[in-house]
């Protein structure tokens, strides 16, 4: 390597060290490389657990209300299946039961296993 080509080099260097983002609540703290990349890397996986928490939930929520949903509504149709005597409303309000308690076995099997580490 020449001399010309070595300092090109150190200029692109510096060049690039000068162009590349800084987070402003980085300056002054005197982190090392090494040590900023190890606070990126944490600030990512907090985003990560931050996005599998708030899915967690909205599972959670909408499993939720589902059941509720279809136990609301499986349980007249059911009995008023009985009273009219009708065979086939009579199957649906025991389908729409049945899919309602799947549904709160599923809420509970995803209450007590969280996909991520409590704290």
């Amino acid at each position: 390597m020449t001399e010309s080509q070595a300092a090109e080099l150190r200029t692109a260097e510096q060049k690039g060290a000068e162009d590349d983002p800084k987070d402003p609540a980085m300056d002054g703290v005197g982190l090392s490389e090494r040590d900023e990349h190890i606070v990126m890397a944490l600030a990512k996986r907090m985003m990560e657990d931050s996005h599998v928490r708030t899915h967690y939930y909205v599972k959670v929520g909408v499993s939720a209300f589902l059941c509720a949903l279809l136990l609301v509504i499986g349980v007249p149709v059911f009995m008023e299946s009985r009273v009219t005597g009708s065979l086939a409303y009579t199957a649906l309000g025991v389908v729409l039961v049945g899919f309602g308690l799947v549904l709160a076995v599923a809420v509970l099997v995803l209450l007590f296993r969280p996909p991520f580490e409590k704290k």
